[in-house]
């Protein structure tokens, strides 16, 4: 239960409860509806009874006034009292028909008379092979001038249930029929609701989750929820997320700014340090090795210009991030644009990358490829990645770039090593900032977690994306591609593999 929506479960909850509430009532009609019409059917077949005892009795008066009277001669014509269907039949004191209406058949549909003169009028159920009919049982008591009460017959009129129960029948199919149809309308209408009343939890969870999704929160916090017109909950959740957001963002900036001028500030002091310390480990080194003390000051004087130099590229690096995130997609970041042929820039990358291998094969297959961009930050890019692999590659292994262009004009290139590879943890956030995979990187390699999203960010400057597919132990392959590129006649001088 808890894996279905909340629209869901509300629209379910509350449909089971209008399908009780809707069973409960059509219970409770059917029974009062059926109720209803038998009263009215009994009150028809008492009076209809009393008529034809009326009747009876007045003529057994008339009778008896002139003589000796009987039973047979006192009943009237039944057909009269028959015009609504009824069944009539008027029993003599043994329990015998002696007379019957067209439709009533000749066997007693009820108890004969009871012997004695208090019985009450009964009402029962008749059966035969074909019907069921209700049927009331009057009794015909004669007084005696002694005033006693003499039963001398029965008047038994019934009404078959055929049309009660058709009535019955119609009745629960049309409130079934209703049901069901309030129900469906009542589930469509429900979830139809729900889902428009929970529009804006939708809003707050989509723009969470793509806060959550962008690392760098460039865009992200730009959005912005729609706030509902009407004074309820999801009003003021809708206004109270956009507040958040704003504070947020308003740090974010905050954040970014502060990075960008105190890197941009911390360049100058930098320089004089790196300058002074320079001029410091140039005098260490002039001064002769017997001196006191001077090997201390030669190695202070290499770890302060070793560490100014580190902390001048992570400066560099803070700069040109810093500039990615001034504007969307950091295309500030890209200075020159023209065409470039990163086939050419692939060669110059292994030719400058051969000076800081450590014995690795560093090979290319490239294809003559043209795309549109700044020639020193795709460079930068390439760098970064055979960096990376050189760092990550044993001394006996191979690193490949390959450069192609796609059949939907899109220029792959990827960098390949056979280093230690990257866990599947891991490679969600290689491009994170200050994020590293190996913590023991850092000062003895001058890594400072930036280099990668550098790359990140020159390759979504150029329009393009990044990626990495690798395994612990076998290799990473990390992949850039760019839109637009185009193949162009290779000449003598171009180079296709190294």
């Amino acid at each position: 239960m808890s894996r279905i929506p909340v629209r869901a479960r509300l629209t379910i909850f509350f449909t089971l409860i209008l399908a009780l509430i809707l069973v409960a009532v059509g219970l409770s009609v059917a029974s009062i509806a059926r109720n209803r019409i038998q009263s009215d059917m009994d009150d028809r077949l008492f009076r209809t009874a009393a008529d034809v005892t009326t009747v009876i009795e007045q003529n057994f008066n008339v009778q008896s006034a002139f003589g000796p009277a009987t039973l047979e001669q006192a009943v009237p014509d039944l057909g009269a009292f028959t015009s609504r269907g009824l069944l009539v039949q008027v029993l003599d004191a043994d329990g015998a028909v002696l007379r019957a209406s067209e439709a009533a058949p000749t066997t007693p549909l009820g108890d004969p008379p009871p012997a004695s003169g208090d019985a009450k009028p009964a009402v029962g159920i008749a059966k035969t092979s074909a019907w069921t009919a209700r049927v009331v049982n009057l009794p015909l008591v004669l007084s005696t001038r002694d005033g006693d009460q003499i039963p001398i017959g029965a008047v038994i009129v019934g009404e078959r249930t055929d049309t009660l129960e058709e009535t019955m029948r119609v009745l629960e199919q049309t409130l079934l029929l209703a049901a069901v149809a309030g129900l469906v309308l009542a589930a469509v209408g429900g979830y139809w609701i729900a889902r428009r009343a929970l529009r804006p939890v939708d809003a707050v969870t989509a723009a969470a989750a793509a806060i959550a999704a962008d690392p760098e929160m460039r865009s992200s916090l730009d959005r912005r929820l729609d706030v509902p017109p009407a004074r309820d909950e999801l009003q003021r959740l809708s206004a109270t997320f956009n507040a958040m957001l704003d504070h947020v963002s308003a740090a974010f900036s905050t954040q970014r700014q502060f990075l960008a001028d105190a890197s941009h500030e911390l360049r100058t002091p930098l320089t004089a340090i790196r300058g002074n310390s320079d001029v410091l480990r140039r005098q260490a080194d002039a001064l002769p090795d017997a001196l006191p003390g001077i090997v201390p000051v030669r190695e202070a004087a290499a770890d302060i210009q070793r560490e100014s130099e580190r902390m001048g590229r992570l400066l560099e690096d803070l700069l040109l991030l810093a500039r990615a995130d001034s504007t969307a997609g950091g295309a500030s970041i890209t200075q020159r644009t023209a065409h470039v042929r990163l086939d050419d820039v692939a060669a110059e990358v292994i030719r400058t990358t051969q000076v800081m291998a450590d014995g690795q094969d560093l090979r290319l297959d490239a294809e003559a490829v043209t795309v549109s961009g700044d020639r020193d930050r795709l460079t930068q890019l390439l760098l970064v990645l055979m960096d990376n692999a050189v760092t990550h590659t044993p001394a006996t292994g191979q690193i490949t770039i390959t450069v192609r262009c796609e059949t939907d004009q899109v220029a792959m290139i990827s960098v390949t090593d056979t280093g230690s590879g990257i866990g599947e943890a891991d490679q969600a956030r290689v491009f994170d900032r200050f994020y590293r995979v190996d913590t023991s990187r850092g000062r003895r390699t001058g890594g400072s977690g930036l280099g990668l999203s550098i790359a990140k960010a020159i390759a979504e400057a150029h329009g393009g994306s990044i990626s990495v597919t690798s395994a612990v132990g076998v290799g990473s392959t990390f992949t850039v591609r760019l839109p637009g590129c185009s193949v162009v006649e290779a000449t003598a001088g171009d180079a296709s593999s190294s």
